[in-house]
């Protein structure tokens, strides 16, 4: 009895342990994400989201948004900044100074029957300007203009939409290597789409066997479609659907790959880097790389929006000044050389194609090469959006046309073995 007892104590002192680690390491997390740009100067931008912190394969924070999700979060991620309602059933996560509107708050079952979406930012800019401009109560700081938020437009046409920001962007703090590296991106999004249908899965009340589990859809847009192309290339089974918004793939572009030997005839992987982490192939943990930071600027902000009369010069404005706030210092996307792996004809999920007719980035010569050649056997779809360039989503002739054509795609169509709901 003596020994049992004794055992009894040593477990409980480990799971004292273990909660004490985990907890320590949540508060890391947040402190590390609390000194991102975005958290520590334009947390104004946030504004009627939802923040989760989603710990990656490695232990690396990773700074997701949702929108009035009223279910109680899983275990696999710490909430930011979070206010309690008492008579809630569940927890309401929103930032600090966020107003809450109680007439679009569905409860946590209907909620959590909504499809999700998890979408993807581009090559320079965080999630948060993209998906979010003007959301929330920022009229309140004076803005005459209404919301471009893609974020309130999927959720208000029935959708839960959500978007992440990759290491090195917005809210998402850097890791050791300094750089944004494909492949890591897509093991991140990884994590967070089995984050995001854990919180969806449910049960229908009447039997334990008759779980209906929710996988997301996934939108890239821009370079951030070659990382979704990717993720489904690699990762099928955890998205119901995937959406190719804008995408610069061309099959003609070949990315050149990295020196095979640099400093001292070291070899390291490609792939992920030389063992140490820093990608340099020194083996020196990062102490010899200097890293130049380059400040993004204000006209790279503005210099998607090409066709004339199609957002007003405010609202131009607005997002330049939102981007550069959420990322005053431009990300560093290195191995571009991982993306010459995306190949259509492996991608075997239903899949929606769609850009501005007057996109440069992506030409309809190129996009009409990325949906003929997707994998058979999936629904595909491919959308031309007239008078329209690369930023569709927030333009005034675009806006609604591209909404219609994503909520159309996400709940239509060919379910398969990917299904939405299976």
């Amino acid at each position: 009895m003596i020994s049992s007892n004794s055992t009894v104590v040593e477990n409980d002192n480990l799971v004292s342990r273990s909660i004490s680690t985990k907890s320590l390491q949540e508060q890391q997390h947040k402190e590390m994400v609390d000194q991102t740009p975005l958290f520590k100067d334009a947390s104004h931008l946030l504004n009627g989201l939802d923040t989760y912190i989603v710990e990656a394969e490695d232990g690396h924070p990773i700074s997701l948004y949702g929108i009035h999700f009223t279910s109680s979060n899983t275990d696999s991620s710490i909430d930011i900044n979070v206010d309690i309602d008492a008579d809630a059933d569940a927890k309401h996560i929103h930032i600090d100074g966020g107003k809450e509107e109680n007439n679009t708050i569905d409860n946590a079952n209907v909620t959590k029957r909504r499809r999700p979406i998890l979408m993807l930012h581009g090559r320079t800019w965080s999630s948060v300007p993209v998906y979010h401009l003007l959301g929330g109560n920022q009229y309140d700081r004076g803005i005459s203009h209404h919301s471009r938020s893609l974020m309130e437009a999927l959720y208000n046409a029935g959708l839960q939409p959500y978007c992440m920001d990759f290491r090195g962007f917005g809210g998402t703090p850097r890791d050791s290597t300094n750089y944004v590296i494909p492949n890591r991106c897509v093991m991140d999004i990884e994590c967070v789409l089995k984050y995001i249908t854990n919180k969806h899965n449910h049960d229908d009340g009447t039997n334990m066997n008759d779980s209906i589990h929710y996988l997301p859809a996934l939108m890239g847009w821009s370079q951030g479609a070659l990382v979704a192309q990717l993720l489904a290339q690699k990762s099928p089974h955890l998205i119901s659907k995937l959406i190719l918004y804008g995408s610069i793939y061309d099959p003609l572009v070949s990315y050149p790959r990295q020196p095979l030997y640099v400093n001292n005839n070291r070899a390291f992987d490609s792939n992920i880097g030389d063992g140490d982490g820093d990608g340099d192939g020194d083996g020196d943990g990062g102490a010899s790389r200097n890293t130049k930071m380059i400040e993004n600027t204000f006209n790279g902000a503005i210099e998607d929006f090409t066709v004339e009369g199609s957002i007003p010069p405010a609202a131009a404005i607005e997002f330049a000044e939102a981007a550069l706030s959420s990322d005053p210092i431009k990300a560093q996307w290195h191995y571009l050389c991982q993306f010459n792996n995306c190949d259509p004809a492996r991608v075997h999920v239903p899949t929606l194609v769609v850009a501005g007719d007057q996109d440069p980035y992506a030409p309809l010569r190129v996009q009409s090469e990325l949906f003929t050649n997707l994998g058979r056997g999936a629904d595909r779809t491919w959308s031309i959006i007239s008078d329209a360039d690369h930023a569709v989503h927030l333009l005034d002739g675009g806006r609604e046309r591209f909404l219609n054509v994503v909520k159309s795609f996400v709940d239509n169509g060919k379910k398969g073995g990917n299904a939405a709901c299976m």
